[in-house]
C-alpha cells in the first residue's frame, strides 16, 4: 500500500492507495469523522475486481491541521477531492461513499462530471431532509462543542441506538469489533464541528425546523438539481433502518434519476458497510458488471 500526503489550500490530505497505476480507479470517502475501517469490506472488494482504490482521509480526519468553517461547505470539500484526484494523475474514477463521503461525492459529481465514471453511495448526505434528531444540537455552538469533542472510548450504547440496525444489534462480537474502532480525536472533533457548522441551514430557517424532524439538509441538499446526474451510473444501498440519515431520502433520486440502482437492507442501520458487507458487495459487483464495465463482462 502507498501512502501519499497531498498538500492543498493549507491542508494536508492523506491518501492510501493499492493496485494496479494504470486503473480502473476507484475514490473512496468515508463517513464524519470515519476512517477506511468502516468500508474495508468494500475496499478489498473493488480490489478484487481490479481497482486500483484511493482512500482520502479528509482534514482533521487523518492529518492536521483540522478544517475550518470557512473551508467546510460540500462544495469545497468537494473541490479539495478533486484537487486531490488531480494531483495523483487520475483522470476519472468511481467514487465511492458513505455517510458524509457520499455527500461529497455528490457534489464531485455535480460540479466536475468529467472526473466521475459511477457513483457507489451509502447512506449518503446530501439528497434530502432528514437527519436524526440529535444532529440539531450539534448545529448549536456550545450543546454542539460539547457533543463534538474528543473521546478516547465510545460507548455500546451510542453504537446501538444512533448507529447499528436490529439485525446486528445484539451481535456482542460485532458490536465489541466496532467499540475498538471508535475514537476521536481532538483534530477531527474541530473538523466535524466545521462541517456542520458550515453547512447548517439559515438561523432562521434553523429556529423554523427545531421542532419538526429533521430538516438540517436543506442547508447543502441536492434535492432539487439531482436530476443532472442521471447520466453518471450511479448505485444506492441503504439500510431501512438507518437513524442518522433517513431511507426515505432515496426516494429524492429515485423520482429524479429513474435509471440509479437503489437498494434497501432490511434490518439494516447506519453502519450498513460493515452491518451486511456481503449482501454490500454482491451488489456492487452486480454494478460494475452490468452499469460501469459491461463490456468487460460482455468479452469474458
Amino acid at each position: 500500500m502507498k501512502q501519499t500526503i497531498v498538500e492543498h489550500g493549507g491542508y494536508r490530505i492523506r491518501v492510501r492507495s493499492c493496485g494496479p497505476a494504470n486503473g480502473p480507479h476507484a475514490v473512496f470517502l468515508p463517513g464524519m469523522g470515519a476512517t477506511s475501517f468502516t468500508i474495508a469490506p468494500q475496499i478489498r472488494t473493488m480490489r478484487a475486481l481490479g481497482y486500483a482504490t484511493h482512500v482520502i482521509d479528509l482534514p482533521g480526519f487523518g492529518l492536521t491541521p483540522a478544517l475550518r468553517k470557512g473551508d467546510a461547505r460540500f462544495a469545497q470539500l468537494a473541490e479539495l477531492v478533486v484537487a486531490t484526484v488531480t494531483r495523483l494523475g487520475i483522470r476519472r474514477a468511481v467514487f465511492v461513499g458513505h455517510s458524509l463521503g457520499g455527500g461529497i461525492a455528490l457534489y464531485v459529481a455535480m460540479g466536475r462530471p468529467q472526473v466521475v465514471s459511477g457513483l457507489i453511495l451509502m447512506a449518503p448526505a446530501g439528497l434530502g431532509r432528514s437527519l436524526v434528531w440529535l444532529y440539531k444540537l450539534y448545529c448549536l455552538p456550545l450543546i454542539g462543542r460539547a457533543l463534538l469533542r474528543p473521546y478516547a472510548h465510545g460507548t455500546r450504547a451510542r453504537l446501538a441506538r444512533f448507529l447499528i440496525g436490529s439485525g446486528r444489534r445484539d451481535d456482542r462480537h460485532f458490536v465489541d469489533q466496532l467499540l475498538r474502532q471508535d475514537r476521536r480525536s481532538a483534530g477531527t472533533a474541530r473538523s466535524m464541528r466545521a462541517i456542520v457548522w458550515a453547512n447548517q441551514p439559515a438561523r432562521w430557517r434553523r429556529v423554523l425546523l427545531f421542532l419538526s424532524p429533521g430538516g438540517e439538509q436543506v442547508g447543502f441538499t441536492l434535492r432539487d438539481s439531482a436530476a443532472l446526474l442521471r447520466d453518471i451510473p450511479t448505485l444506492v444501498l441503504w439500510g431501512n433502518e438507518d437513524r442518522v440519515i433517513s431511507v426515505r431520502d432515496a426516494e429524492v433520486l429515485r423520482r429524479v434519476d429513474p435509471n440509479a440502482e437503489i437498494h434497501l437492507a432490511r434490518g439494516v442501520g447506519h453502519m450498513l458497510p460493515l452491518e451486511v458487507p456481503a449482501w454490500t458487495n454482491e451488489h456492487i459487483a452486480w454494478f460494475d458488471a452490468l452499469r460501469l464495465r459491461p463490456d468487460r463482462r460482455i468479452a469474458a
